[in-house]
């Protein structure tokens, strides 16, 4: 008997930490947003943050999108962005089943990533195409290409290891 009721108590502990994990507040990032599911307002709610200075985006506000309008037994429990929408998993401690999704449009929020192309750039000079800041793989090139013929496809003439503009080199 004191067995079965010691198995049942670790039941118990494990069931409520996993209900307790699952209700926690998630966070998804995504180009340059910070995507926040805020379960201490009524309906719960998505907050949005810029990644560069963490700022308070009202991408979501001004849509009227921010807000999801779940019951008080619902709560948001993750959320993942993917092609423009949020998927936000839902647990009711209510009904069955349990689990479900919502999805809310974010394609308002800044969510494409983005590179900073200032220090890179690209030249022709008659027949041949220099690009001085190539990056290949995790190395940097400077790489001259050669045209072939008339036809505007290049072929490699030379490239150097290590070489690129803007990126501590020695150019």
């Amino acid at each position: 008997m004191r067995k079965n009721i010691l198995s049942i108590l670790c039941a118990v502990a494990l069931v409520t930490s996993g209900v307790q994990s699952a209700l926690a507040e998630s966070v998804a990032v995504k180009g340059d947003s910070i995507f926040i599911l805020d379960n201490s307002v009524e309906g719960s709610k998505i907050i949005v943050k810029n990644l560069t200075n963490n700022s308070t985006n009202s991408c979501l506000t001004n849509a009227g999108l921010s807000n999801l309008g779940l019951s008080a037994s619902t709560s948001a429990t993750d959320i993942v962005i993917k092609n423009g929408t949020a998927v936000i998993t839902t647990y009711n401690n209510t009904t069955s089943p349990a689990t479900d999704v919502t999805l809310v449009d974010v394609t308002s929020c800044p969510i494409t990533d983005t590179v900073d192309l200032s220090d890179c750039y690209a030249t022709i000079d008659g027949d041949k195409l220099t690009i001085p800041c190539l990056q290949y793989g995790s190395d940097l090139l400077s790489v001259v290409l050669k045209e072939r013929g008339s036809s505007s496809n290049f072929e490699l003439e030379s490239y150097k290891p290590g070489k690129g503009h803007g990126h501590g080199s020695d150019d």
